[in-house]
């Protein structure tokens, strides 16, 4: 029930992040502190944080309907999630971890992060 749950909540979210950047680039944007200037900016934001997010929304609601594809998701965004961390720790290397935008979505990510470790190894101690 604790994963349909987070399912849910990650489909809503994702879902909703995808939407807002592929539709609204110039305030998705705006909110997070960085500017586009050309065509190749807004593009680059509808579809590197507008697709792969709405993508991952999408797969995450039809894996609540279909449990075959649970641990499948969990490994797509925990690869993800890693990903992301990682560029946090090189921007906190850098000194440029001065935002409460960034420590939200910091902790954000690592709630996240935790919880697929948790669920993935918990379906390794699985049987049947």
């Amino acid at each position: 029930m604790l994963n349909k749950l987070f399912l849910l909540l990650t489909s809503i979210t994702y879902i909703y992040l995808g939407g807002w950047a592929m539709l609204y680039p110039l305030s998705y944007v705006e909110l997070i502190g960085i500017t586009i200037s050309s065509d190749v900016g807004s593009s680059e934001i509808r579809s590197a944080v507008g697709g792969i997010n709405l993508l991952v929304g999408l797969f995450s609601f039809y894996t609540i309907f279909k449990k075959k594809y649970e641990e499948l998701f969990f490994k797509i965004l925990l690869f993800i999630i890693s990903g992301i961390l990682i560029g946090r720790i090189v921007t906190l290397i850098y000194g440029e971890f001065t935002s409460a935008f960034l420590i939200y979505f910091t902790v954000f990510e690592l709630i996240y992060f935790t919880f697929l470790i948790i669920a993935i190894r918990k379906k390794k101690r699985k049987l049947f």
